[in-house]
């Protein structure tokens, strides 16, 4: 019995070394797994990080490669049904059947289909237009809106042919038809004597912006005296008012020829040709050849008796 009861200590000991070992080698596992769960956590942390780097990463390229194109167009996709009004308004006098002609849009053309960008890019190459703006106006029409060209003078130009054309030249000396003015625009415009380049040609026009800022303040503040000028003449003025010698010449019906000088004052040469006009009418109008405002402090007046008076 005994020694059974050795065999039963010793079958009892060997059984609770048994209960250890198993015990140690379950708390291992347990902690193999939580260690895999934190690491696929902290795995998953980190490709979330690395997929929100791409986005940022992606959205910032996009955006430098916009910024890089600023004339990229972009689309923006809206309900669209065939073309049935053109919405057109202009500053301007181009009208409506001008527009019609250059345009050229069919109705019934789905509005998703036009290139409004080829036809902003037409309506810009008319030399009338200064700017053209051209929008979708959903869901069945076409925006146009132009601003044109402020014409302040006229040209008469000779065709191939021999035929005379007359032409107008805006405020930055674009030459154009004048398509839509009146007679009566027309004939308030000066014709132009241009500035001849060294070939012959007129082309480009030059020195008109400083010739129009002369016209508009003489319009608008001295209308009295611009009233019968017909004809301004560059002859002399190469559109350099750095350069010495620069004259722009008017011509009218009371004096032949009136010179100002381009680099100078304007309103100060007016207010002189104002007072000259006045001291010449109140010695009873004779007749004058020629008006140099051009000189420094003063300006001379030749009559035609040959005499030649000086106003300060």
């Amino acid at each position: 019995m005994i020694g059974r009861g050795t065999g039963k200590g010793e079958s009892s000991a060997g059984h609770s070394q048994s209960w250890r070992d198993l015990a140690g080698s379950v708390r291992p596992r347990k902690k193999s797994s939580l260690l895999r769960r934190r690491r696929w956590r902290a795995l998953l942390k980190l490709l979330s990080l690395m997929g929100v780097l791409l986005g940022l990463l992606g959205g910032g390229f996009w955006l430098w490669q916009k910024a890089d194109d600023p004339q990229a167009p972009m689309e923006i996709s809206a309900p669209s049904q065939p073309l049935e009004n053109i919405l057109f308004k202009t500053d301007g006098a181009l009208p409506d059947q001008w527009l019609s002609r250059t345009v050229d849009l069919s109705i019934g053309t789905n509005l998703m289909e036009i290139d409004i960008y080829d036809l902003k890019e037409r309506l810009e190459k008319v030399g009338q237009v200064r700017t053209a703006t051209v929008e979708r106006a959903f869901p069945n029409a076409l925006r146009i809106s132009l601003k044109e060209q402020s014409p302040v003078l006229r040209l008469v130009l000779q065709g191939k042919d021999g035929t005379l054309k007359e032409q107008v030249v805006s405020d930055d000396g674009t030459v154009y038809d004048g398509i839509g003015y009146s007679r009566t625009v027309r004939r308030g415009l000066p014709y132009l004597q241009p500035y001849l380049h060294g070939d012959g040609g007129y082309l480009p026009v030059l020195g008109i912006p400083r010739v129009a800022e002369l016209l508009q303040l003489a319009k608008s503040t001295y209308p009295e005296l611009c009233g019968d000028w017909d004809v301004v003449s560059l002859e002399h003025y190469t559109g350099d008012t750095r350069l010495p010698g620069q004259i722009i010449e008017v011509r009218t019906k009371l004096v032949p020829r009136i010179l100002f000088g381009a680099g100078k004052d304007f309103d100060l040469q007016l207010k002189r040709l104002e007072y000259i006009l006045e001291k010449v009418q109140d010695s009873g109008n004779p007749s004058m050849e020629r008006i140099d405002l051009s000189l420094r402090g003063l300006a001379a007046v030749q009559f035609s008796s040959r005499e030649v008076n000086f106003f300060p």
